[in-house]
């Protein structure tokens, strides 16, 4: 798992999970930019170094890993819990599509020190109720894989366990934080960025 230290070499731990293209150079390059924030930042490899392009390939990673993700995440948190350079006990994590929609299935008592989770793009009705877990969830306003429905949802869920807030990007697609991807939109993801940061710094 490759650590990313910030300026002053010390701070609260934060997990940057992968989409299901892989640990490509796009979320290496968020991790980088995250911890000029002043996070310890994380990033797990769920593929084992499998890294694609091309959706087909992409789903066939996801759904070998599927099994697997919860527990290799679980086991993320601890190893970053246990860097010397992290701070304090409570850790963040950032995930990406796939990797959000593992979070979210993360939260619960298996993550007590689990305090702030942001997922881009993933709508998932998770243990919200646990109360240990804050959600920010950044919503693309046209996304084949998690639609109005599933998105209200969640974002009920969210409200009903006083858990945390959805923010819908206007004129985004799913992929809008991803500099490779052709739906990127820069301001989107300046924002939701922005917006990421903020809340991190916010819960830990």
């Amino acid at each position: 798992m490759e650590i990313v230290l910030p300026p002053q070499g010390k701070g609260p731990g934060v997990l940057v999970v992968h989409p299901w293209w892989g640990l490509n150079q796009t979320i290496l390059s968020y991790g980088a930019t995250l911890a000029q924030q002043g996070f310890v930042v994380a990033l797990p490899d769920l593929f084992d170094g499998a890294v694609t392009t091309d959706p087909a390939g992409a789903e066939k990673l996801a759904d070998a890993t599927w099994p697997q993700a919860v527990p290799k995440l679980t086991a993320a948190l601890d190893e970053l819990s246990r860097h010397p350079a992290v701070t304090q006990a409570e850790l963040g994590a950032v995930g990406f599509s796939f990797g959000g929609f593992q979070l979210l299935r993360l939260i619960g008592p298996e993550a007590p020190n689990l305090r702030a989770v942001v997922a881009y793009y993933a709508a998932h009705v998770g243990n919200f109720n646990s109360g240990s877990t804050k959600v920010l969830a950044h919503f693309a306003e046209t996304d084949a894989f998690d639609g109005p429905e599933e998105q209200r949802d969640m974002a009920e869920a969210l409200a009903a366990a006083n858990a945390g807030v959805t923010l819908l990007h206007s004129g985004t697609k799913h992929w809008f934080a991803e500099a490779d991807r052709p739906e990127y939109d820069a301001a989107a993801a300046d924002l939701a960025f922005g917006e990421t940061v903020a809340f991190l710094k916010a819960h830990l």
